[in-house]
């Protein structure tokens, strides 16, 4: 998104995930003037003047992930932010309490996955106080620095659309007389062993107030700490025979990986996998059937493991676009020496390259 706005091109983007969306809203609202500095030097003075005790949010196992001390801090933050009437600026400081929820709750910060700190490791209401600060400093640095950076785009405003919704039904309301860029990194074919971005997210969200949160956000996905995660692709194995059989018709390369693991005996163990080929599938049909003029798609891939079995992912995605009438131009293979996920999955292979697709319709 911001190499898009950057270079004045209008943007897309989809997202299921609430917070996902909120972050790229923080974005937008920067590109579009925000006055974050006006609204940071009127959290920190309401942050001072607060001597209230009270905890306002409330949900399921609140208590596990934060102590009544942090928990009447993070309230503190909550009420500073909510000062400020801009809501684009609240939407940039929302996104900055989302990162400091992640570095400081009592879930541990070096997993995506909610997993418990050890007692010795909580964070204290002063370590709280100083990162949302130095937090809220760099954040201000960084907005300066952008639109710097965007000073000499002149009156080309480009348009963002941010919209949280399913990928496989969302309205992308598209124009066939342009042309068309997709760019996306899926995860990896087996959702038990990719990012869940869902638990990362659960914590923030359910301190952000309804009306801050983006527009087609459903509640449900709040449940629990696996709701967003479970309604992701891939999320869920119902009907996991039916999307297996419809994608080894469209694909020979996942034809050939659903005989090796039958033969081997482990067709149960790629469920997920299934479930997760068939609805990126869904998503890219969806995708192209809304943005159906001359378009060039890009999808960076990996290739991970299901029960000791190498799914092929890339060349599935080869063979997805070749179904809905795309030609693969390029294939850029590169080593990852520092990733955000794991360098080993479950079966304990090493990860250690990526896969970026070139495609392109006319």
């Amino acid at each position: 998104m911001t190499e898009a706005m950057i270079r004045g091109l209008d943007f897309t983007g989809v997202d299921i995930n609430p917070l996902a969306v909120l972050v790229c809203e923080a974005k937008k609202e920067i590109d579009h003037g925000a006055d974050i500095e006006k609204a940071a030097s009127l959290v920190l003075d309401a942050l001072a003047k607060d001597r209230q005790d009270s905890i306002d949010v409330d949900y399921q196992n609140r208590e596990k992930w934060f102590s009544n001390e942090s928990a009447e801090y993070f309230s503190k933050i909550r009420r500073a932010i909510l000062k400020v009437d801009e809501q684009g600026a609240r939407k940039i400081l929302w996104a900055v309490f989302a990162e400091i929820v992640r570095l400081c709750s009592n879930s541990r910060p070096s997993t995506y996955k909610l997993h418990i700190r050890k007692p010795g490791d909580r964070v204290g209401v002063e370590k709280i106080s100083a990162l949302f600060r130095s937090h809220l400093d760099e954040t201000v640095e960084r907005v300066k620095q952008y639109r710097s950076l965007i000073s000499d785009r002149g009156e080309n405003q480009p348009l963002a659309t941010i919209i949280c919704d399913d990928i496989r039904r969302a309205d992308l309301n598209s124009r066939s007389d342009r042309h068309q860029i997709l760019v996306t990194s899926p995860p990896y074919g087996d959702n038990q062993t990719t990012i869940p971005y869902g638990q990362f997210s659960y914590l923030a969200l359910r301190w952000i107030p309804r009306e801050d949160l983006p527009r087609g956000f459903h509640e449900m996905l709040l449940a629990n700490t696996h709701s967003l995660d479970s309604a992701s692709l891939g999320g869920s194995v119902v009907n996991s025979d039916a999307k297996q059989d419809a994608m080894r018709a469209i694909s020979s390369t996942f034809d050939q990986f659903v005989s090796v693991a039958i033969g081997s005996d482990k067709e149960k163990g790629i469920r997920k996998v299934s479930s997760f080929v068939y609805d990126f599938y869904e998503a890219l049909k969806h995708i192209r059937e809304e943005c159906n003029g001359h378009a060039h798609w890009a999808l960076t891939t990996g290739n991970r493991t299901a029960v000791g079995l190498t799914v092929p992912f890339d060349e599935i995605c080869r063979d997805i676009i070749s179904s809905l009438g795309g030609r693969s131009l390029v294939s850029l293979k590169r080593c990852l020496p520092v990733k955000r996920m794991p360098s080993r999955n479950s079966m304990g292979v090493m990860i250690t390259t990526e896969t970026t697709l070139v495609a392109e319709f006319s």
